[in-house]
């Protein structure tokens, strides 16, 4: 076993000079920082190619902050080898640093009667090993990347479908807010790895894109009644609707919304970085569910119109006229101008002037009403385009040319 001696820099409200948890707390001015080297702990990339022509790879720890202050902790530990002191370290100084930022909050509270307080930070800048007499030697750190993802990427230059670059260009134009943020939350979970975001951030992205599109489309009580709704919707099969609900239980009942009392994490020995635990969610097929989801209901949305009834302006045309609303900020939005009063009238006529500017089938066109709003605007109607091979690029709608999404 060798002795370590870690420094690190500490940030925080009250910083009483004394030892306090094992590590003692002191005052380095910056000149003595700068004559020791003192730098936040990094990895580095390596540069081992090891044949590929690309590759990804990521760092096992990047130290996002940089802290500048006078005030210091340093703590000893007997270990193996550097990076199980540095383990060592960062358990100590996350332990001191929760402490002191509930006694921070706890002393507010007893001096203003408000629970108030600031957190603690730290960032570990040198480590030295200790010789008998603990005198202080330089430690030479290897840290760097080891692992290679995605190797010789791109595979090809060309879409293996032609349909590809087509389907592309649609979802470049698609302005539906739920398939944005559902498709967000599905790209953050994909590179959430190699980001270095915790585990239960992937996870928990992996369903949000999922959980987002299920409560888009369903309004029953309870998601599983919701997931069942939906996945009709999208026509899932009953096996992928039954993964929907196993996540969901995951999700709100194991450990990424209710930790354990336990971490196991806490008694692996020390190591650097720490590895992250404790947490049991298996997301890694969802990552396949959640592609599924996200492409069926992008299917059923570019098929989903909504039109605002309205009677016309003053001495508008007598005859009904479709029309689009926002096209470019809004996805499928139409108006229906129309004199007649009668609501199973008025579907009616709706599904006549649709068919015909957009080249379908009334047979294939299924309507509801929304709601109903003021005086003039009569009501809403939702209408859906059942035949999954509709697509509206093109439609003569006021006698001009317009693009729909879909």
């Amino acid at each position: 076993m060798t002795k370590f001696r870690i420094y690190a820099l500490i940030h925080g409200q009250t910083l009483p000079l004394e030892k306090i948890a094992g590590c003692e707390i002191k005052q380095m001015d910056y000149s003595e920082q700068k004559r020791r080297g003192f730098s936040p702990i990094q990895y580095e990339f390596s540069e081992n190619r090891d044949g590929y022509t690309s590759y990804a790879t990521s760092l096992p720890f990047v130290d996002p902050m940089k802290l500048s202050t006078n005030h210091i902790v340093v703590f000893d530990i007997k270990e193996y080898d550097a990076k199980a002191a540095l383990g060592g370290a960062v358990r100590a100084f996350d332990n001191l640093c929760s402490k002191l930022f509930l006694t921070g909050i706890r002393d507010f509270k007893s001096a203003t009667d408000r629970y108030i307080g600031e957190t603690y930070l730290y960032q570990i800048s040198k480590i030295y090993q200790l010789d008998e007499n603990d005198n202080e030697q330089d430690v030479i750190l290897e840290l760097q990347s080891g692992h290679i993802f995605l190797p010789n990427r791109p595979d090809r230059n060309e879409w293996q479908k032609e349909e590809s670059k087509e389907f592309l260009e649609k979802i470049l134009d698609f302005k539906d807010p739920v398939f944005s943020k559902a498709l967000k939350y599905l790209y953050s979970s994909s590179v959430g790895h190699f980001r270095l975001a915790s585990f239960e951030k992937v996870a928990l992205d992996h369903f949000k894109s999922i959980e987002l599109i299920v409560n888009t489309l369903s309004k029953k009580k309870t998601f599983k009644e919701r997931a069942n709704e939906a996945g009709k919707l999208l026509e899932l099969t009953a096996d992928e609707i039954k993964e929907i609900k196993k996540y969901w239980d995951a999700r709100s009942n194991g450990d990424i919304a209710h930790s354990h009392h336990h971490d196991p994490v806490a008694f692996y020995p020390n190591q650097f970085p720490l590895p992250q635990g404790g947490m049991e969610y298996p997301w890694a097929h969802l990552d396949r569910l959640s592609r599924v989801v996200l492409l069926k209901y992008y299917d059923v949305r570019r098929r989903y119109f909504h039109i605002d009834v309205h009677e016309p302006y003053g001495d508008g045309p007598a005859n009904p006229t479709l029309g689009i609303t926002n096209e470019h900020s809004d996805c499928n939005h139409l108006f229906f101008e129309t004199k007649t009063k009668n609501r199973e009238d008025v579907l009616k006529e709706i599904k006549t002037e649709f068919s015909k500017s957009f080249q379908t089938e009334e047979g294939d066109l299924e309507t509801e009403v929304l709601n109903s709003q003021n005086r003039r605007h009569l009501f809403t109607v939702g209408l859906f385009v059942k035949n999954p091979d509709f697509c509206a690029e093109t439609n003569s709608i006021r006698n001009r040319h317009i693009i729909i999404f879909g």
